[in-house]
């Protein structure tokens, strides 16, 4: 794997902090697959969008898209993507495992 430049890392951080790339990448991880539609449950469309192209360029999901009768789109999440929600889960339970010490 290439090493990211700085700037590079410090966008793909700032996409994982987001808000929603969390709920986006959990909805993709317990359905399998998720439709823009199904998405809109978390942001208005502006960010839906932005967050999508972010998640696009890191390679966290991938767009698909089918043809028969009618035109299907859906995404999925890469192996880059599963990683980086594990990832995003081990801090959510590292954060209230010291939040519990504090207390």
């Amino acid at each position: 794997m290439i090493p990211m430049d700085k700037k590079r890392e410090r966008d793909f951080l700032k996409v994982l902090g987001s808000k929603y790339t969390k709920d986006i990448l959990e909805y993709i991880d317990e359905h399998g697959k998720g439709q823009y539609t199904e998405f809109r449950e978390f942001a208005n469309a502006h960010i839906l969008n932005v967050r999508l192209r972010q998640l696009l360029k890191f390679k966290l999901i991938q767009h698909c898209m089918a043809r028969k009768k009618l035109k299907r789109e859906w995404y999925e999440l890469t192996e880059r993507g599963r990683m980086a929600l594990r990832f995003l889960e081990e801090q959510v339970n590292l954060i209230e495992d010291l939040s519990e010490v504090v207390l």
